[in-house]
């Protein structure tokens, strides 16, 4: 079952084309990885998915609904976390997690949230004021309120920067069970490692295109070798000459 359609996004800022006839589908349940190099286009591209700006040209379906049409009911069922998150600096942690929650009309499950709190290290800070938490502290909050308001699509940009490596270990654990459960993963990501140990399927972004976009098994079977970077190599190279 297709969750995400993606159809023929065009974008351009002051007068330069950032996005250039931009297709996928993402079925539920799959872990899709946009994988660039940075100002591809990809955090561009997520922004427009999860209703934060609008196409020039192009559409976005979410589960058959037309994010122009339908953005205000889709964004409750989305889960994004930008590139550059704000966030209120003068809320503790904890009030920071119910405002979220307050706003999505969201119960905070005490259970999962001593869960995450003990997953991401953030028990000793939660009720402090955000304002003297670290950027990876900042990034491990936003992404336990993402995950105590379980969404439907998750819509990730860079989630990992900032993070130490006990919490990059749970989180990619923590997405796969997502997938498992059926709930739809976009991530966005620079880093080869990633893409090759969590996706499903793999788009290759480079100056506002895709250049191929397939599952991961298929991409091996295509270029004849298990090793991704190769793969992306081969295809930046390619376009690059």
């Amino acid at each position: 079952m297709k969750c995400v359609e993606v159809k023929n996004l065009y974008k351009s800022f002051d007068g330069k084309d950032v996005l250039k006839n931009i297709s996928f589908d993402v079925l539920k349940g799959e872990i899709f990885i946009l994988l660039g190099p940075n100002g591809a286009g990809k955090t561009t591209t997520v922004k427009i998915l999860s209703g934060v700006i609008e196409a020039d040209k192009g559409e976005v379906y979410i589960f058959n609904k037309k994010m122009s049409v339908a953005a205000i009911e889709l964004k409750q069922i989305i889960g994004y976390l930008p590139d550059e998150p704000y966030i209120y600096n003068k809320l503790t942690g904890k009030e920071f997690i119910e405002f979220i929650m307050g706003i999505y009309k969201k119960r905070v499950d005490i259970k999962k949230y001593e869960f995450f709190l003990e997953q991401f290290d953030l028990k000793d800070v939660i009720t402090k004021p955000i304002e003297v938490y670290s950027k990876g502290m900042k990034q491990k909050l936003l992404l336990l309120t993402i995950f105590l308001r379980e969404p439907e699509v998750y819509i990730l940009d860079e989630p990992m920067i900032g993070l130490d490596p006990q919490s990059i270990s749970f989180f990619k654990q923590f997405i796969k069970e997502l997938s498992y459960e059926g709930k739809t993963i976009i991530l966005c990501t620079h880093i080869l490692e990633v893409a090759q140990q969590l996706a499903n399927k793999i788009a290759i972004i480079y100056n506002g295109e895709i250049l191929l976009c397939d599952t991961q098994t298929e991409l091996k079977n295509k270029f004849k070798t298990n090793n991704l970077e190769e793969i992306y190599l081969s295809v930046i190279n390619k376009i690059s000459k």
